[in-house]
């Protein structure tokens, strides 16, 4: 067993060290050092009655513990810390210090050491499972099993000492305990090394899966990242009703920039619109490019007025901004707040068209997807909830759809008035369960309109409208058991249901006659 577990160390120190040939970032020379110092510790402890015993024991023994100091610090290094140097140099001097007095009482040392032993490996579990510095995935998993085993045999073997002292005479001598702890030295020696291996591996794939999601001349994420974090944010929306808004914004005249001053200048220009957007933005928010002079933003648990504020804030301050040799810059910015029966095709393409607008409308400027409710924050200013506020553009041509429209707003800034007046929760219940059953009423009425005008896209309406009212349904539950607070429930209601879709859903089926009745 000792020339198997000689060997497997060696082995493992040769193939660690051939793994961390490249510059040492994540610990593995230390672990290399530390796999070589075990190797020649098993060495000396294979030729007792051979060699002195201050060799086969003392420096044998001093040894085996040193290296699982070099093992904790190599997971130090891993996880970018530092520990004290008592944990590193105490462990081996008080056990070179306690064995130059237990020579000749082999209970006593085997007693020692796996105390000391154990102590070190707990120490590495300890750091290794640390909740500070985390470290995920099958590495961890695969060290964390041989460390526990490893302090499982270290204290039956220290216990059957304890209670058995005549039970093993020579550290040579066969007997179960002993060839327990040196099986499990053995396996446990396999897991841990190629457990740190593997961690390292993971580590080294994660630092490429980010730089494959890294734009190369500004650092923002790229298209990956930013639909990877999209597609997160939409399936927060649906579960726990958190809104999220997406901002595209388009520096103007770029191209006349790049033809007038050069690549370089359009390079530096770039990165710095990049660096104003991210002081504008909060550490929440994620910053990409998403080709070109164009960017996206997206903004977690942000309503419309909220990305309102924010885009304007990037707005203003890019205009104010001077860039090297003077030059100054402007942008254009389009943004949509997504809606639970959004893709996320369709999602983008909202805020594209914004932007679209932005532009068209004589470029730094900020514009939405389409009529929204009151975007004047100044009288809410510590509230991302406002209130919908009708205006005559917003009518159709009938007038009892006009009318439920209008009441629909009405009973959305109630419930609004009875949330910021902190009513209590069976209140609230009581006024999100009536503008639910109004807005399933409203819904139904239309659909009727819809059959008697055969309106050609009334199927995918319909289906619009049973998805938004189950959902109100499910949200309103949630809510009443706490799922849900009443801002997600009320951003839910008012603005998608009530204020987007009917400001572009039903705008669609505006044109259908007046005449006909409900």
């Amino acid at each position: 067993m000792l020339l198997m577990i000689i060997t497997a160390s060696g082995t493992l120190a040769l193939s660690v060290g051939w793994v961390a040939r490249s510059k040492d970032k994540e610990g593995l020379y230390t672990w290399t050092a530390a796999l070589s110092l075990q190797t020649l510790g098993f060495v000396l402890l294979s030729l007792r009655y051979q060699i002195p015993d201050f060799f086969s024991i003392l420096v044998a023994n001093t040894a085996l513990s040193a290296s699982r100091s070099l093992f904790i610090a190599a997971i130090a290094q891993f996880q970018q810390r530092r520990i004290p140097s008592v944990l590193f140099w105490g462990p081996p001097l008080v056990l070179a210090f306690t064995f130059s007095w237990l020579m000749h009482d082999f209970a006593a040392r085997v007693v020692v050491s796996g105390v000391i032993n154990i102590f070190q490996v707990l120490m590495a579990l300890i750091i290794l499972m640390s909740r500070e510095y985390a470290i995920t995935g099958r590495g961890k998993h695969l060290m964390v099993c041989g460390l526990g085993i490893m302090v499982a045999t270290l204290t039956v073997r220290t216990l059957s000492m304890v209670m058995l002292p005549d039970t093993t005479l020579s550290m040579m001598e066969q007997n179960p305990v002993q060839a327990l702890a040196f099986l499990v030295a053995f396996g446990s020696l396999i897991l841990v090394s190629n457990g740190f291996v593997l961690m390292s591996k993971e580590r080294a794939d994660e630092h490429i899966r980010l730089i494959a999601m890294k734009d190369r001349l500004t650092g923002t994420w790229n298209r990956i990242r930013l639909e990877e974090a999209a597609l997160m944010e939409m399936a927060r929306l649906d579960r726990y009703g958190h809104p999220v808004s997406l901002i595209m914004a388009d520096i103007d005249h770029f191209k006349e920039i790049n033809d007038h001053f050069g690549h370089a200048t359009g390079d530096q220009i770039l990165k710095e619109f990049c660096a104003v957007t991210q002081s504008c933005i909060r550490t929440t928010d994620l910053l990409g490019r998403w080709g070109g002079e164009e960017f996206l933003v997206l903004l977690p648990n942000s309503g419309f007025s909220s990305t309102a504020r924010i885009a304007e804030r990037i707005r203003s301050t890019l205009e104010q901004y001077e860039l090297a040799e003077g030059l100054r810059i402007t942008a254009s910015f389009g943004f949509a707040v997504c809606q639970s029966t959004d893709t996320w095709d369709s999602w983008l393409d909202r805020a594209d068209k914004a932007l679209y607008r932005a532009k068209s409308a004589g470029r730094n400027r900020v514009e939405t997807e389409s009529l929204q409710p009151d975007a004047n924050t100044a009288d809410h200013p510590d509230t991302h909830l406002v209130p919908l506020v009708w205006r005559k553009a917003y009518a159709s041509d009938n007038g009892h759809i006009d009318t439920q429209h209008r009441a629909l707003f009405e009973n959305v800034n109630t419930l609004l008035n009875s949330i910021k007046d902190n009513r209590p929760k069976q209140e609230l219940a009581q006024l999100i369960g009536a503008l639910v059953a109004e807005i399933r009423q409203h819904f139904e009425e239309e659909e009727q309109l819809f059959r008697a005008a055969e309106y050609p896209d009334s199927e995918r309406h319909c289906e619009l409208h049973h998805h938004l009212v189950t959902r109100g349904i499910q949200l309103t539950e949630r809510f009443e058991k706490g799922q849900v607070g009443a801002g997600e429930l009320f951003h839910y209601l008012a603005y998608e249901v009530v204020a987007q879709h009917m400001l572009i859903e039903d705008r669609k089926f505006f044109s259908l006659p007046a005449t006909l009745s409900i």
